[in-house]
Parts: structure tokens; C-alpha cells; sequence
């Protein structure tokens, strides 16, 4: 029986899969700061467990012992802050710190989220296109914190559910530092492709090779929550009451602990994104399948919750082009280098809670691996048990858990790639039938437009009828894919060209 790290899915943790951020509030940085250069976390030896303790959790996240909020604040945590008078009002502290780009930006049933600033030396080119220049020549990053309270029975969370438990935390911090570092080493190669063929990235094209979000360090901290994100929440729930259902988290004893994850800003969730035409649905959806493909190949990757509220997304104001790498196919025995037009939308892909992968320790360059470690056994899964999952009615996404329990025949441990086929029709079919009409007027177009010379002279009704078969049949092939690399070689998606 392989090595593996099992959950068992519970209601409760549903929950804190639907959409948690609801909208970015991205603030111009106003922020002065002495404190010391907080490196980003490194991946560490993430072994899968049974049974997590919270040095386990400690080790995750490279410390012996949790961060003092009392003594250190969020500094401690690499968070730039205004220098503030102990003597300032406070409706001038609110204002000061929300020109500062300290805001709360979503909640879970198991999380507060907030953006903030982030001081960050980049050390690589896509770190750099995203980030600014501060005081000192220094680089400021607009980052999301999502904060968990855990390990704590005798305290409940912000909706009076149960705190995350140690095994739920542990598989979220490796999945997120894991996948994370996918991308981060997939850039790279992309990188040294390019400087082989002697073909340097050119000025509007971004070595993306993946769309998982960003993780700069996932620490541990102790304590009550600090007063400037009180005061972050309190602005919130006053400007967003309908929104705020969460109690005030000003009631964690001393001794509460709380994960910080520390991620890149990925925009407002697809759920509430503009998305007007087909060129910007099919940019997203190549996106994405890009990158699930890469994590099946990789990591032997499932999503298993891509519903809309955990695809992020971002607008550019000039037409960037993203590179990535396009997997081999039966006739095409290599993977190739492709370029991609992103019409101004970056996604990301975020929320790993229900996820199963293989984390590879060794391509980590994790440290501290024992020799009795066995890289092929490292699987992390959640064991979706809990009818309630199943249940759900009047959206086609509880439809897709049913069909994944199908796919899988209830062995979650297993790898299923089908079930990432099954979230991105999911995907497709949700842009299509609630986003702008103008987008499948503008697929039936391109289905038109592949029609041929014998549809030249025709009626309109049957230009019309051929296309609309056309279309059919491309949403066929698409609902057919067995995985996400299937996907990719959708005529709707055209990919691979002859």
C-alpha cells in the first residue's frame, strides 16, 4: 500500500472550497519599513503522513516554533507596515493603513484573507514583471494573506465551525509549496529553451509555463490576530456588510496558532471576472489546461474542486504573450515550445484542499530526505466520504463531484486524470452559458469559418446549421477528453496545428 497522506472529506471542509475572494482592492504602496529581508519559504521534505503533529506542521514550514504576534507582528512574517504614532486617531490609522495596501479582502469558513505588501528581492524574471519599485531601490509585491486558525478543538472559527485540523494544514502547505515550485522550475526551463535555440524571450512575452498560484512563504504564527488586521477587517465589514459573515476574530486566546500563507495576488475570482469574448474564454481555458496538463505529467495532479471561485483572474493593459510548454502527442514524440496571445487575461489557479497529487521530494530539491525516504509512494489525497458532497443540487458543479466519484469509483487515493477533463468542460460550459452572449455569437463565427468552400454559396440557415454541427460537435469532443492533456488537442482549443 502506497505511502500516503489521507483525509477524510467532511461538510465542513466543502465549505471552505467555495469562492473565498470575492474582489481585489489592490492599494498603491505608501509603506516605509527598517525590518530585515524575509526570504520566501523553501520547499521542504514533505513526506506524506497519516498522522500529523504540529512539529510536522513546523517543519513545513521551515521553523522549530511558531512566530510571536505579540513581539514580532506581521513584520515577523516579511509584511511591510506604515511607521505609525501610537498617539494617531484612529480614523487617520484606517486611512493610513488602507493607502498603505493593508486590506481585507475575503473570507471561508476556515480563513481571513487580506492583501498587503510584501517586500521581496525577485530572483527571477517573472518575479520582477511582477513587482514594483519601493523606497530604496527595493521591490514591492502586492501579495494575498490567507490566515487559518487550527489545531485548536476548544475554539471554533469565524462561522462556529470546527478549526482546520493539523492533517487538512499539512496537505494544504505541501500541495500549495509544491505546486508553487512546479511553476517556478517550469519557467526555468522554459527559459533555457529559448536560450538554446538562441530565441530570447521578447518584451511582451511572459515565461508563464503554469497557472498555479505563487506561493513566497507559509509560516506559523502564535497569538492574538495583530491590530492592523483587526482594523483591516473592520473596514471591510463596513464597506462590504452583505459579504461579512464571519464573527470578528478578536477572540483567539494566547495561545491560538494560525497559518499564514503568503501568495501571489491573483485577481478577482472567475465567478465576478468580465469576460466578453471568445478570444478571452478560450485564452483562459488554454490557461488552464496548459497548466493541469504539465501537473498530470509532473505530478500526477487532480484539482478536484476547479469550480469557478478558485480561478483567479487578472487583466493586463497591453496584450502580453505567455509561453509555455505543449506536451507530446501520438504524433509528435517531443513536447514544443508555444507562445500563446492571453488577450489581456492572465488566470490562476488557487485552493488545493481536496486536491490529490504525488509531490516529488527529489525534483524539490527538498533538504533533509531520509535514506529510507521513497520518492515513488509521496501521495497526498483527501478521501471524499461524506455524503453531503454528493448531494448538492442547482449547479452543474455538484454535478461534476458526482461524476468525479463515478470516475474514480470511490478510490481516491488513485490517480484519475479524467477528473481534471471533467472541471474544465465544467469551466467551459459555465462561461458560455453565463458570461456575455456576444462570446458564443463569436464561436459560432469561427465554427462558420471552418466550414469550407462548399458552405460559400449557400443559404444563411444552412451556413447556419452547419455551423451549429460544428459547434456540437466540438463541445463533444471536448466533454469526451479522459484528461486535461486530451483537452489541449481540442479543435476548440487549436493547439496543435498540422
Amino acid at each position: 500500500m502506497p505511502h500516503a497522506l489521507v483525509l477524510e472529506k467532511t461538510e465542513d471542509r466543502h465549505r471552505a472550497s467555495l469562492p473565498a475572494m470575492r474582489r481585489s482592492l489592490a492599494k498603491d504602496p505608501a509603506t516605509s519599513s527598517t525590518d530585515p529581508e524575509i526570504e520566501e519559504t523553501k520547499v521542504p521534505f514533505l513526506p506524506a503522513r497519516r498522522h500529523v503533529q504540529k512539529s510536522h506542521i513546523l517543519a513545513a514550514c521551515g521553523q522549530t516554533a511558531p512566530i510571536d504576534w505579540a513581539t514580532g507582528g506581521l513584520q515577523a512574517c516579511g509584511i511591510l507596515l506604515p511607521s505609525l504614532d501610537p498617539s494617531t486617531p484612529q480614523d487617520q490609522l484606517h486611512e493610513i493603513e488602507s493607502n498603505a495596501g493593508l486590506c481585507k479582502i475575503g473570507e471561508a469558513t476556515y480563513s481571513e484573507v487580506f492583501s498587503a505588501q510584501w517586500r521581496y528581492v525577485p530572483r527571477t524574471r517573472y518575479d520582477k514583471f511582477n513587482s514594483k519599485k519601493g523606497a530604496k531601490g527595493e521591490r514591492l509585491m502586492q501579495v494575498a494573506l490567507k490566515i487559518i486558525p487550527f489545531g485548536n478543538s476548544s475554539v471554533k472559527s469565524g462561522t462556529g465551525e470546527s478549526q482546520t485540523t493539523l492533517r487538512d494544514l499539512y496537505q494544504e502547505i505541501g500541495a500549495t509549496l509544491a505546486l508553487s515550485r512546479l511553476s517556478e522550475r517550469e519557467r526555468g526551463k522554459l527559459q533555457e529553451a529559448r536560450m538554446q535555440v538562441k530565441m530570447p524571450l521578447k518584451p511582451k512575452e511572459r515565461e508563464l509555463g503554469a497557472n498555479f498560484v505563487k506561493a513566497f512563504r507559509v509560516c506559523i504564527c502564535q497569538g492574538p490576530l495583530p491590530d492592523p488586521l483587526l482594523r483591516a477587517w473592520d473596514r471591510w465589514k463596513s464597506e462590504y456588510p452583505d459579504l461579512c459573515e464571519n464573527t470578528r476574530p478578536d477572540y483567539y486566546p494566547p495561545s491560538q496558532l494560525f497559518a499564514v500563507f503568503v501568495l501571489e495576488m491573483g485577481g478577482e475570482t472567475l465567478e465576478n471576472a468580465l469576460v466578453s469574448t471568445w478570444k478571452e474564454a478560450r485564452s483562459i481555458i488554454r490557461q488552464l489546461a496548459l497548466s493541469m496538463a504539465l501537473a498530470e505529467r509532473n505530478n500526477r495532479f487532480e484539482h478536484r474542486d476547479l469550480h469557478w471561485g478558485n480561478i483567479m483572474v487578472t487583466r493586463y493593459s497591453s496584450n502580453l504573450t505567455f509561453l509555455y510548454q505543449l506536451p507530446p502527442t501520438g504524433s509528435r514524440l517531443k513536447s514544443t515550445l508555444i507562445s500563446i496571445p492571453s488577450y489581456k487575461v492572465r488566470c490562476t489557479i488557487i485552493d488545493y484542499t481536496l486536491s490529490r497529487l504525488h509531490i516529488d521530494n527529489d525534483a524539490n530539491d527538498a533538504t533533509s530526505k531520509p535514506s529510507s525516504y521513497d520518492p515513488s509512494n509521496n501521495v497526498f489525497y483527501v478521501a471524499l466520504k461524506d455524503e453531503s458532497l454528493f448531494q448538492g443540487e442547482g449547479d452543474i458543479q455538484f454535478d461534476v463531484y458526482r461524476q468525479m466519484r463515478t470516475c474514480a469509483n470511490n478510490n481516491w487515493e488513485g490517480f484519475h486524470p479524467h477528473t481534471n477533463a471533467l472541471w474544465l468542460t465544467y469551466v467551459l460550459q459555465k462561461i458560455l452559458t453565463t458570461k456575455s452572449p456576444a462570446i458564443r455569437d463569436e464561436l459560432m463565427a469561427v465554427a462558420e469559418s471552418k466550414l469550407g468552400p462548399a458552405f460559400e454559396n449557400v443559404s444563411v440557415d444552412v451556413k447556419r446549421a452547419a455551423s451549429q454541427e460544428v459547434l456540437r460537435r466540438w463541445m463533444r469532443e471536448f466533454a469526451q477528453c479522459e484528461s486535461s492533456s486530451q483537452v489541449l488537442q481540442c479543435a476548440m482549443l487549436d493547439l496543435y496545428k498540422s
